[in-house]
């Protein structure tokens, strides 16, 4: 009897807590729940502030590691096609860089699974240290179903390679209206 005592009490004291945390999330987080009502269920809240690096997301097309791809802001309709990294400087071990593809013309964009990082070292790009024996990176071709679009891949950089501080560059293959092209970006390590 002591012992259900004790663990309803217990399960109080959980629910209480579960209950104040959730009132305390900001209103545009929404709790992950996973299970059914015949199963226990599980729920998980992640975010940059108690994960950090670590968050929950939800690809497009997770084959590329394209996180989203929505229409071109204004500010980029002028520019020529673009690819950039969302920082500029990232810290030892990144486990993902989040890079940006800004597609200006009315002809749709393609691209396959490859992506390459490399360091600059001894005045020449070079791959970094891997943590893996081998990666194969198929290649195939994914088509957006539209132009003018604003793309953003998340690379797990940091799932594959040892980062350490230098100076790197990321590099993608491309095709738009019948042609290959290849866009890179750099950005530091500190």
């Amino acid at each position: 009897m002591k012992t259900r005592i004790l663990f309803a009490a217990l399960s109080s004291a959980v629910c209480l807590s579960c209950a104040n945390k959730q009132q305390q999330m900001a209103p545009d987080k929404e709790p992950a729940i996973t299970g059914g009502n015949d199963t226990a269920t599980n729920i998980q809240i992640s975010s940059q502030d108690t994960l950090p690096d670590k968050n929950t997301i939800v690809y497009d097309i997770p084959e590329c590691c394209l996180w989203y791809a929505k229409d071109l802001p204004d500010e980029y309709k002028d520019k020529p096609v673009s690819m950039w990294a969302e920082h500029s400087v990232y810290w030892e071990n990144v486990h993902a860089v989040n890079i940006f593809v800004s597609n200006p013309t009315n002809a749709q964009l393609s691209f396959g699974r490859y992506w390459d990082i490399d360091v600059w070292k001894e005045e020449k790009w070079v791959s970094p240290e891997m943590k893996v024996s081998c990666i194969i990176w198929p290649d195939d071709e994914f088509v957006m179903h539209k132009g003018m679009l604003l793309h953003c891949f998340r690379f797990p950089v940091g799932k594959y390679y040892h980062l350490s501080k230098g100076k790197y560059r990321i590099s993608k293959p491309f095709g738009l209206a019948g042609k290959s092209i290849e866009l890179n970006t750099e950005f530091e390590i500190k």
